[in-house]
Formats: structure tokens, C-alpha cells, sequence
């Protein structure tokens, strides 16, 4: 190819990189965050609000608040102020407050999984899934406010997490008290993300210990070497249930799992370079939908495609997913940003949204299947944003023509 050519196809390449991230900007920083620091907070009931009308202008009719939607809204507006969004920090401090004076019942027993609108208890079961949150918004927020009330709170949620939620076999934790089947990974995935959030900003040899665990437990149990893909259900023992029915493959897991063992690698030295390859890859290959070019909703375990819709959240975890790939190995992600910045802003985030949310579900024709508006999706679109602008502010654009391992078949 001749240069000229070349220096054409970079230069254009580079100038739909640039269009992506301003537009990932605006969206963050012009639209998103005036909107959710406006009306994140329940102005009636006091907490976070669960989530909106498809208007995006008063609460949904949801009689309850759930204590992981709580915790993704403290790190957002965490993180958000570190950012330097003024009117974020004391949001967070406001969401801190709610988080520990109403969800938390003590050092025995931690967690609540819902509240009523009024701040009673409505559902006390301790679930390993709001655990995981928790600590991975009270890492951020220490990270923000050096508030030794969180710090106290987070450590305190890995006693209850080892001595109660820890599995008699050793082998990872259970998903629920009293424990229930089917096991489940997703609860796993986001307890390491927490783990890992609490090891960046204290060096405490504890998260460590238990990341490294984790890090371990997907390698040797949770991750089906063989298909190349991640089942999402377990019987007592971590195997994975067979019965097609009752069990299923999601490719958005499989991402925000590259990411979470790229974060680790980081953090411990351990190389993860393999697996996360092939999470991304084989990913890509049985998850995208051939003709939307969504993060379809979920896969067969043969990894055929099960449900061909699609929801907000994958298609923001492909995007960690290619970051992840990038940073250890240097691969371009840019193709799969943009693929996915079409798909959100075409999709889900666009002019038939409000301003600065989402329609989060959508069937295989393109049509919206959602009924309202859950806050707990600004978790995701927040933090693939800021990964995209972390990169992005920290090394050169990387050309798209980089992609070569793009159409790879590796397992």
C-alpha cells in the first residue's frame, strides 16, 4: 500500500477517534452529570432515586430502594468529583450517609438487600452481590474523602464476606444468606472488582489475598477452558450446570471479566494475558449480533445466540473489555469503541432517550422493551466512559488498522 495511502487511512482513522471521545465527553460532562447531579437524589424520601419514568422526569412508581443501586450511585459521584464535577462530592457524602445509616444493620450481619421508600427494612437478606458494591463504592469514596467511617465499614464487610459468605469447601462464596443454589459467578466477578478498588487505594493485604483467590477460582473453575466462554450458574460444588434450560453464556460478563483480570494483573504482577485474549475474542465472535452489531443479551452454552436483544450495559462492557485487551498487549481497542459508541448513541443513549439517560432495552427488531429507566445503569456507562478517557489522556491514538487480532477464532 502506498504511503500516501496509508497516512490517508490513519489520518482518517484517527479523526473518527477524536470525534468519538469529544462525543463521550460531551455526553459525560454536558449531559449526563448536570442531569444525575440534579436528580439523583429522591427529594421526597430522601436516598438515591431507583430509577425514572421513560421521560426522565419524575421517579418511577418502584416502592422500594435496592442498597446495590445506593452503592453504584456513591461511586459515580465519587469518582465524578475526582474528576472535578463540584456539585458531585457532596452528593456522595449525602449518598454515603444514606448508605450507612439505612442499609447497614451492623458488623453481624451488614447489609440489607432492600429498603422501603420510607429507609425500613423491606428485604434483609445479606446478598454477596451488594456486598461486592458496597465495598467497591466505599473504596471510592475513601479515595475521594479519606472518611475513616468508610474505611471502617468496608473492612468490616470483608469480616462478614470471610466468615459468613465464604464457602466450607474454599471454593468461592456463597451467593446469598442462607445460602441458596444455583451458584452463581456474577456475584464473584463483582466481589473482585471491590476487592480490587479497596487494594488500589489502601494496599490492604487482605483484598489482596482474597483478589488473588478470586483471580485464581476463575482461572481453574469458573471459566470453561474448553468453550472458550463463561457459564453463568454453578452447582454446590462450581460445576457448571449442563441443562441448556437452566443455564446460559452472557458475552457482557465476558468482558467486564477481561477487564477485572486486566485490573488484577496490574495490581499483582500475575499475567493474565491468555485468558483475557481469549475472553474478548471468543466474546466478540459468538456476541455480537451479526447484522445489529450489539452485545446481544445472552448465548446458548453451545454459544449460539439465546436472546438477541440488547441492553445498555454490554455494549458499555465491550468496550472495558477491548481497553483491557489494549492495555496488555497494545492492540488497538478503537474499532470495538466506536462499533459500541454507534450502538449506545444509536441505540440506547440518543435522541430517544432523555437527556442523559438511556432506553436500556431494546428487542432483536430495534424496539424498546423497557418500561423505565434504572439508575443502576449510569454504573456502567460512567465507568467505560472514563476508562475511554483514561486511555485516551495517557498514550497517542492508536490507529484502528492496529486490529489485526479483531476477527480472531482463538479459544
Amino acid at each position: 500500500m502506498a504511503l500516501a495511502t496509508i497516512v490517508i487511512l490513519e489520518t482518517s482513522a484517527l479523526v473518527v477517534q477524536m470525534e468519538v471521545i469529544t462525543r463521550i465527553r460531551s455526553w459525560l460532562f454536558d449531559h449526563a452529570l448536570p442531569v444525575w447531579t440534579e436528580k439523583c437524589m429522591d427529594s421526597r424520601f430522601g436516598g438515591p432515586v431507583e430509577s425514572f419514568s421513560l421521560d426522565g422526569d419524575r421517579p418511577f412508581t418502584d416502592a422500594y430502594k435496592r442498597t446495590f443501586v445506593v452503592a453504584r450511585q456513591l461511586y459515580v459521584m465519587s469518582h465524578a468529583s475526582l474528576l472535578g464535577e463540584k456539585k458531585a462530592g457532596p452528593l456522595a457524602d449525602a449518598l454515603f450517609e444514606y448508605l450507612r445509616k439505612v442499609c447497614w444493620r451492623g458488623p453481624e450481619s451488614g447489609w440489607v438487600h432492600k429498603v422501603t421508600l420510607e429507609g425500613d427494612i423491606l428485604d434483609p437478606t445479606a446478598d454477596l452481590y451488594d456486598f461486592a458494591f458496597c465495598l467497591f463504592a466505599l473504596s471510592w469514596y475513601y479515595r475521594l474523602s479519606e472518611n475513616t467511617d468508610a474505611l471502617t465499614l468496608a473492612h468490616q464487610t470483608l469480616d462478614i464476606v470471610e466468615r459468613d459468605f465464604a464457602h466450607p469447601s474454599g471454593n468461592g462464596y456463597y451467593n446469598q444468606l442462607p445460602a441458596n443454589l444455583p451458584r452463581q459467578q456474577n456475584p464473584h466477578m463483582h466481589l473482585m472488582e471491590g476487592l480490587l478498588a479497596f487494594w488500589e487505594v489502601t494496599n490492604d493485604s487482605r483484598a489482596k489475598d482474597m483478589s488473588n483467590g478470586l483471580a485464581t477460582l476463575f482461572r481453574r473453575q469458573l471459566f470453561d477452558k474448553a468453550a472458550g466462554a463463561m457459564p453463568e450458574f454453578f452447582d454446590d460444588s462450581l460445576n457448571p450446570i449442563t441443562y441448556s434450560t437452566r443455564n446460559h453464556i452472557e458475552a457482557g460478563h465476558q468482558f467486564e471479566w477481561a477487564w477485572i483480570l486486566a485490573r488484577h494483573q496490574q495490581l499483582s504482577g500475575d499475567d493474565h494475558t491468555d485468558i483475557v485474549r481469549t475472553l474478548v475474542l471468543n466474546a466478540e465472535r459468538f456476541g455480537l449480533h451479526e447484522t445489529r452489531g450489539w452485545v446481544m443479551n445472552s448465548n446458548k452454552l453451545d454459544t449460539s445466540s439465546q436472546d438477541r436483544g440488547s441492553r445498555t450495559w454490554p455494549n458499555s462492557e465491550r468496550i472495558k473489555g477491548w481497553i483491557a485487551l489494549h492495555e496488555l498487549t497494545g492492540v488497538s481497542p478503537w474499532h470495538a469503541i466506536e462499533r459500541s459508541c454507534e450502538t449506545l448513541f444509536g441505540v440506547h443513549l440518543g435522541s430517544s432517550a432523555p437527556r442523559g439517560m438511556w432506553l436500556d432495552t431494546v428487542d432483536e427488531d430495534g424496539k424498546p422493551t423497557c418500561i423505565k429507566i434504572p439508575t443502576s445503569t449510569l454504573y456502567h456507562v460512567f465507568l467505560a466512559f472514563t476508562e475511554v478517557l483514561r486511555v485516551a489522556e495517557s498514550s497517542a491514538p492508536l490507529s484502528s488498522n492496529q486490529d489485526s487480532d479483531c476477527n480472531s477464532d482463538s479459544k
